[in-house]
């Protein structure tokens, strides 16, 4: 199979067009984006790593969205154009375009919010701090605001910004072992996630929150913290992402048998594809095992969180950080 569709490639050449950023690969493994946390290169390797939607309505969608962004450049124009170059694994340029916009509008929270996401994928957690924590200042005492939805082919949710702010924010600060601050980060999407009575939200945040709480050493605060969910899978079942969230909630609550836990099958959803399934299930043992005082357990399935090929979900990035803490100098 061609690691590069013809859209793919033109995407790339019309992002270099219109922001002169260099693809750094075009032909051989894919676009190098960057370096893992272990000095491994990141490869952009397909046009649709995440299985965000159809290969057609994801090269539709972003067709549109860079006209749209090339006639009239607003917040959301760039926003969106942003996040569906992201989609594709171009976080670079993504960045790019968010970077480019904020010139225009320099206290968008929005973009800020984005490009902070964007350089957490990429392990440039200072910048995603930076970002994050200046997103989170322009935010304050603001109303929540919901993402604008993409066009109607095209699956979207209207999330909520300043969820994902003090997530990906959380994400950061967990990174880079600072838990205390990734807990009160958590704690503030937690609380969006109650406030709008979002099922998915409140698992992810709690999971999250825990694991926070947890490696923090607050373990009295984390058991406290994780009784009180009391979600059921029927509460989760239009979102299929927030379940291996809920399975891992309930191996930490211990109602759970760690050894029928890994799964590295692929669900067939966004953001559930067989490398996301695998490395956020294995994340999870991983730290049970931690928390458990089992190192060579936890070293196990450390590796295989972060030994995928789509290298942008979450437990990849956190099983680099943590390999390279708890194993300085070994390779993955």
């Amino acid at each position: 199979m061609k690691l590069r569709s013809a859209f793919f490639a033109l995407t790339v050449g019309a992002l270099v067009a219109c922001s002169g950023f260099a693809a750094a690969a075009t032909e051989g493994p894919g676009v190098l984006e960057g370096k893992s946390l272990l000095g491994k290169p990141l490869y952009t390797k397909s046009n649709n790593p995440v299985n965000v939607a159809s290969v057609d309505a994801l090269q539709r969608a972003t067709a549109e969205a860079k006209a749209a962004y090339d006639s009239q450049l607003t917040v959301d124009s760039a926003t969106w154009y942003g996040r569906l170059l992201a989609y594709q694994g171009l976080m670079r340029e993504s960045i790019a375009v968010y970077s480019t916009a904020l010139k225009t509008f320099p206290n968008s929270g929005k973009l800020l919010r984005h490009r902070a996401h964007r350089y957490f994928n990429l392990r440039e957690f200072d910048s995603s701090l930076k970002d994050a924590v200046r997103a989170v200042a322009i935010y304050d005492g603001k109303p929540l605001e919901r993402e604008k939805l993409g066009p109607k082919y095209f699956p979207s949710t209207p999330d909520v910004v300043q969820f994902y702010l003090y997530y990906h924010l959380g994400q950061a600060y967990f990174a880079t072992h600072q838990y205390n601050k990734a807990a009160e980060a958590f704690d503030k999407s937690h609380q969006i996630g109650i406030g709008v009575n979002d099922a998915s939200s409140i698992t992810a945040a709690t999971y999250w929150r825990y694991l926070s709480l947890a490696r923090g050493q607050r373990y009295a605060d984390a058991a406290h913290f994780l009784s009180e969910y009391d979600l059921t899978l029927l509460d989760l079942e239009s979102n299929i992402e927030a379940n291996y969230y809920f399975d891992g909630i309930q191996l930490f609550k211990n109602l759970r048998d760690p050894t029928s836990f890994y799964d590295n099958k692929d669900s067939g959803k966004a953001f559930s594809t067989a490398d996301g399934m695998g490395a956020s299930t294995a994340y999870t043992l991983a730290n049970y095992y931690l928390l458990q005082g089992d190192s060579a357990k936890a070293k196990e399935f450390l590796w295989k969180s972060a030994n995928v090929d789509t290298w942008s979900y979450f437990a990849v990035v956190q099983g680099e950080a943590d390999w390279a803490l708890l194993y300085p100098g070994e390779a993955l």
